[in-house]
């Protein structure tokens, strides 16, 4: 049992009909989990051992009397037949989602927080133990390769990636670590399972675990461990989706127990279908739709992940350059199409010289209430600087060789400005290049005044003549 944490007996959940029912003591509806959090433990050294257990129960079964569908080649469920519920209760109720897909990338050692600095777009260093911030991991172009979540631990950080992109992230840092750097990357994902809990009932759930204020009053990415089932639990405040909720990760070999105990909250499941249709109704980038090599943070609204002023990172120069330039091309926006259309369909706007081409859809989706949903990229500025910023909210566009008409929407997730503590401070460069303007206008003063000079020596000499 790891130090600092204090168990108690986990409420029996009872199997009926379907129906999973909790064995409450007679005391209070807050101690369900009987959880009690550490405060000060360390989420790393909990992981860090962490080997292959042997499972006694069966969160595969769970999820399948629940009616779950799970097609080959995917970890988790696709749906549970019930997209509806699912996306109405992520809005109004609350829903409890298998991401055991997204990768768990353990980055451990003294120097773990400068070696992320440097591979990361934020400033890692400014990320105290008990928080996480989601940043971009670059290439030195500036251009994406995934968009990960940093959890911020005493010793060293967990990496929260994409799914599909946990081997790939894993190689990319090792390929970067030097034999100076005091670094340890480790894959953690099999011995792990991660939930989300996302709707507005999920502080309800989640204030049965006793968590501190810190994480239920907290901002996003604020995390504590607590106990469950004998099992370290982490728990991080946020969600992928912007949603309100929380993401739990717990040992493979308590992963049953922990799903099944929080079924019994009545809360409904939710399966990849319906978190994709909530990801581009929310406007949540992905891989490789929105997150690959074709474009920056500043293209797919990831304003919030980038420090300018942090110092030397991988990819930093060229997002310096885009920034300061005003150089982006892109922006991503939401579409509300009249019928269906598909990924990579170009778009075309309507201006005074005919029909231009304008982006492109990158992600496509038929929502439960049978509207025609999509994220798309357009050029930001097609339509001129004067219309700048939210050029294209509101824009009525064409999509496809049919030209279907659709609307271009503005959506919540992205972000279009830096924070004010990651704007860049003024470069040498910027200085010099400021001073070689001054100089400029300076000279062509003197010239005028020279050249003016002139022609009044020339004009009194022809009048004395």
């Amino acid at each position: 049992m790891p130090i600092g944490l204090t168990y108690g007996p986990r409420c029996h959940v009872v199997h009926s009909l379907n129906r999973r029912t909790c064995q409450l003591s007679a005391i209070q509806q807050r101690s369900r989990l009987c959880l009690v959090a550490s405060g000060s433990e360390d989420v790393s050294s909990l992981l860090g051992d962490i080997g292959l257990p042997d499972i006694d129960q069966d969160l595969e079964g769970y999820q399948e009397e629940a009616g779950a569908v799970f097609i080959d080649g995917q970890s988790v469920p696709v749906s549970y037949g019930n997209n509806s519920k699912a996306i109405y209760s992520v809005e109004e109720d609350g829903v409890l989602l298998d991401a055991s897909d997204c990768p768990r990338i353990r980055v451990a050692g003294p120097d773990a927080a400068a070696f992320l600095h440097g591979q990361t777009s934020v400033n890692v260093e400014g990320i105290r133990p008990g928080n996480s911030k989601e940043a971009c991991i670059l290439t030195a172009q500036g251009r994406i390769i995934d968009l990960v979540l940093l959890v911020r631990t005493e010793s060293g950080f967990l990496v929260i990636c994409s799914p599909g992109m946990g081997q790939h992230i894993a190689d990319h840092f090792r390929k970067h670590i030097f034999m100076s750097d005091d670094v340890e990357v480790q894959d953690v994902s099999a011995a792990t399972a991660m939930f989300r809990v996302m709707g507005p009932k999920s502080n309800d759930i989640l204030y049965t675990l006793e968590l501190s204020e810190t994480v239920l009053g907290g901002e996003f990415g604020t995390h504590e461990v607590v106990g469950f089932d004998g099992e370290p639990l982490i728990v991080i405040k946020g969600t992928d989706l912007g949603y309100s909720g929380y993401t739990l990760i717990i040992s493979e070999s308590g992963a049953a127990a922990l799903w099944s105990t929080l079924t019994a909250f009545e809360i409904e499941p939710m399966g990849t279908e319906a978190w994709n249709i909530a990801r581009i109704l929310s406007g949540r980038p992905k891989v490789p739709s929105e997150l690959n090599d074709s474009y920056t943070p500043f293209d797919c609204g990831l304003y919030h992940t980038v420090c300018l002023n942090k110092g030397c990172y991988v990819g930093q120069e060229a997002l310096a350059k885009i920034y300061n330039l005003d150089a982006g091309k892109w922006e991503m926006w939401g579409l509300a199409v009249e019928k269906p259309c598909a990924a990579g369909d170009e778009i075309f706007v309507v201006t005074s010289e005919g029909h231009a081409k304008a982006g492109k859809v990158s992600s496509y989706v038929d929502t439960v209430a049978g509207e025609h949903r999509a994220l798309c990229f357009l050029d930001r500025k097609l339509l001129g600087k004067e219309h700048m910023p939210s050029t294209w909210n509101g824009t009525v566009v064409n999509v496809g060789e049919d030209m279907v008409q659709a609307h271009v929407k503005s959506v919540p997730y992205p972000t279009r400005a830096l924070n004010d503590c990651d704007r860049p401070k003024k470069s040498v460069d910027a200085k010099l290049a400021e001073g070689k303007v001054a100089h400029h206008d300076e000279k062509s003063r003197d010239d005028k005044l020279r050249q003016m000079q002139e022609r009044l020596d020339a004009w009194k000499s022809s009048q004395n003549n």
